[in-house]
């Protein structure tokens, strides 16, 4: 994403300017703070697909779509209506999925060879003050064949809310926020992930008591909640936009209701019910390890970041992390020269919290660079970690390390008893003469 337009995006959203939000006389490293901005708009932008049918899971996948283009480094201030007239000059559109955050688009072509003309006269061109990056989507980008109705009326409900920024953002706020758990619906403990269900399509009369009537036949329900904005045409008002979010205590609950009620008829609409990899409220600190959203447990509560940029500090990290999780250490490994290694470990406080930064920052760059995030391996051995010490202190002094000599000394020892071996062999042979 460019940096510009994920500063443009969060500074819109948070109603500050982008110098306001970049100084450096503020709180905290402006780049620290750039990478928060760009994590949250990255999850921010796939929830918002995948709620429109996105397939993430396939971005895995190195087979490319011949209809599906992905638009990168697109400006802010572009919209929907503005990349339909630009790729729609090449041939018939399906879908173009613009998210809040508007660093990044979905268009797809209804033909191949339209995509492919596109593609060609529009890779590289400049859109207002950037070049457009374009990028063949994945193959099965969708969930979903094309169904023109559907898209329309997707787009009719976007002007009917006016596009306000400010009321789609609600719609990607997490289940956990305090307005949702101090409700009537009884948000309970501490974070747990794999127990949100994403329901759509609902009438717009239907209430949070009516979802609440189907859904408690399974056990365990913790929560309702749909979400809704302000009604243009009765001001003081507010009206359904047609989603929630139903919330169960325990995972298998929530991957029971979703067999149960997948399709289920709710004020003559037939539910379409998808898990939501959103955090939610539980308690986390009873013996069972909660899934991820990546279907595994957390393996330890140590991660490893990787590709740290050297103009980056011990606080930098916390900073960043711990925008995610309770920290519990952070260790910035130093060369015997001066200077980090470019790598750091960080502890958190539980398995899942650790299960949910790694989830999160998949994405996330510092300084420019992208940060790896992966599970921290243990060391059992000392030996193993003393001679790690030795290679580096040899490389970065230049001197050849204690395991290097002690190679050589065997080396040594092996040629010379191989030598005295032999003058033995000559002379039992002269004697034996």
């Amino acid at each position: 994403m460019s940096a510009d337009a994920v500063a443009d995006s969060i500074s819109e959203r948070l109603s500050i300017s982008k110098a306001d939000l970049l100084s450096s006389d503020a709180s905290g490293n402006p780049a620290v703070r750039l990478a928060l901005a760009e994590t949250h708009i990255i999850n921010d932008a796939k929830r918002f697909f995948e709620q429109n049918g996105v397939q993430l899971d396939r971005f895995e996948n190195r087979e490319r779509s011949d209809t599906v283009i992905l638009v990168k480094n697109i400006p802010f201030s572009v919209d929907e209506e503005e990349l339909r007239a630009l790729f729609g000059k090449y041939g018939s559109l399906g879908r173009v999925l613009v998210p809040p955050s508007r660093t990044i688009a979905i268009v797809e072509f209804l033909e191949p060879t339209e995509a492919r003309t596109a593609f060609r006269h529009l890779a590289y061109k400049r859109l207002k003050d950037a070049p457009i990056y374009l990028e063949r989507a994945p193959r099965d980008t969708f969930d979903t064949e094309f169904d023109a109705a559907a898209d329309a009326e997707r787009r009719e409900k976007a002007r009917e809310a006016g596009v306000a920024r400010e009321e789609i953002a609600k719609m990607h706020e997490p289940v956990n926020d305090p307005a949702a758990d101090t409700g009537a619906h009884g948000g309970v403990g501490k974070s747990q992930t794999g127990c949100v269900l994403f329901v759509k399509n609902l009438d717009f009369d239907t209430t949070e008591d009516t979802l609440r009537g189907v859904f408690s036949a399974v056990d365990g329900l913790a929560s309702v909640t749909i979400r809704r904005k302000k009604d243009p045409k009765r001001p003081g008002k507010w009206q359904s936009m047609g989603f929630g979010f139903v919330e169960y205590k325990t995972p298998d609950a929530a991957r029971q209701a979703l067999a149960a009620f997948q399709g289920t008829e709710v004020d003559d609409h037939a539910l379409e019910i998808k898990m939501s990899d959103r955090v939610t409220k539980s308690a986390a600190s009873s013996g069972d390890a909660a899934e991820a959203s990546s279907g595994k447990k957390p393996k330890s509560t140590k991660l490893v970041v990787k590709n740290v940029p050297f103009e980056a500090t011990r606080k930098d990290i916390r900073d960043l992390v711990s925008a995610f999780g309770q920290v519990k250490s952070v260790r910035l490994p130093n060369k015997f020269s001066g200077g980090h290694r470019g790598f750091a470990f960080v502890e958190f406080l539980t398995p899942q919290e650790a299960q949910h930064v790694l989830d999160t920052m998949k994405d996330t760059h510092l300084y420019g660079r992208h940060l790896v995030v992966d599970w921290a391996e243990e060391e059992n051995s000392l030996e193993s970690i003393r001679e790690k010490v030795g290679r580096q202190f040899a490389k970065d002094s230049g001197e050849p390390s204690q395991t290097a000599g002690k190679r050589r000394k065997i080396e040594d020892d092996l040629e010379k008893n191989a030598r005295t071996a032999g003058t033995d062999d000559d002379d039992f042979d002269m004697d034996s003469d």
